[in-house]
């Protein structure tokens, strides 16, 4: 049977997140994130949003800003696509499958939040609504991607969001000039690119060490992590780089875990798509 969503969901939306997070301190929470429970936040209630008939949606888009902007919001990758309408954000039914998750780890009280390899910066402007909230980032290395972000984040009218072009050895090496150093640190899917490099960034720090120490400097409490941790799960340029490496047999888990640990206290949080999902919260070192 086929829900029925009203013109309230639209203009009251929710955000899922843990239900038993269970605060300790500022930095310690025990996580259950099967179980969930729904709180206002400015994204809409996508179960039921996406089963309105087509006609419905698209009577909406009559607003020609909206439009022009939404043209910039789909495409690859697609786990990252979105739409505003009526000053809503709506995530695609694969971005919001994986928002939830995320959201669920967010501390009890999202005070600053950065995005590193935000993409659209869909991550940034939805934590931009949570009223605790102060500061959030994104940054990326391509500038399309910030470029449009900023031109979302101009049309919602957010004052406590900003998006900048750059690498994570810049915001590390001054967080106070984008707004850090953060309370929460995201960083999904990018991880192999820190290790081994890409074509927008010449940066491959090659030494898991070396990413968790920059990490640790813009990073006050809470890391969550997701990631391709093994060679064989890789690109496949990545993957030729890395076999022909004389660091190849560094990069894995097991090493990525020992590194981590030098810097956060890690908690497994089940798997994002096909790779691992994490939550580390910084030890006072």
């Amino acid at each position: 049977m086929r829900s029925k969503t009203t013109e309230a969901d639209l203009l009251y939306p929710y955000q899922v997140v843990s239900e038993d997070q269970d605060m300790r301190d500022e930095n310690r929470i025990v996580f259950k994130p099967n179980a969930l429970k729904r709180i206002h936040t400015g994204i809409v209630n996508v179960w039921g949003y996406v089963t309105r008939n087509e006609h419905i949606l698209s009577s909406s888009f009559r607003n020609e800003k909206e439009q022009e902007i939404n043209l910039h919001l789909k495409g690859y990758p697609r786990n990252h696509n979105y739409l505003i309408l009526k000053k809503k954000l709506i995530p695609s039914f694969k971005l919001y499958e994986r928002l939830r998750q995320v959201t669920a780890l967010y501390p009890t009280s999202l005070k600053s939040f950065i995005d590193i390899g935000c993409c659209r910066g869909f991550y940034a402007l939805h934590a931009a609504n949570i009223k605790t909230c102060t500061v959030s980032v994104g940054v990326d290395v391509h500038q399309p991607f910030v470029h449009t972000s900023n031109m979302v984040r101009e049309y919602l009218g957010q004052q406590n969001s900003s998006f900048y072009m750059a690498s994570l050895d810049m915001v590390s090496s001054n967080p106070e000039a984008y707004g850090g150093p953060y309370q929460t640190v995201l960083l999904l899917g990018l991880y192999h690119y820190l290790f081994w490099g890409s074509n927008l960034c010449s940066d491959a720090y090659g030494s898991h060490h070396k990413i968790f120490q920059r990490l640790s400097q813009i990073c006050t409490g809470r890391l969550i992590f997701s990631g391709r941790l093994e060679v064989d799960q890789l690109p496949r340029a990545e993957k030729e780089k890395a076999q022909s490496s004389p660091k190849v047999a560094e990069y894995n888990t097991n090493c990525f875990l020992k590194a981590a640990e030098e810097f956060f206290d890690v908690h497994k949080a089940g798997f994002l798509g096909a790779y691992p999902l994490l939550v580390m919260d910084r030890k006072n070192v």
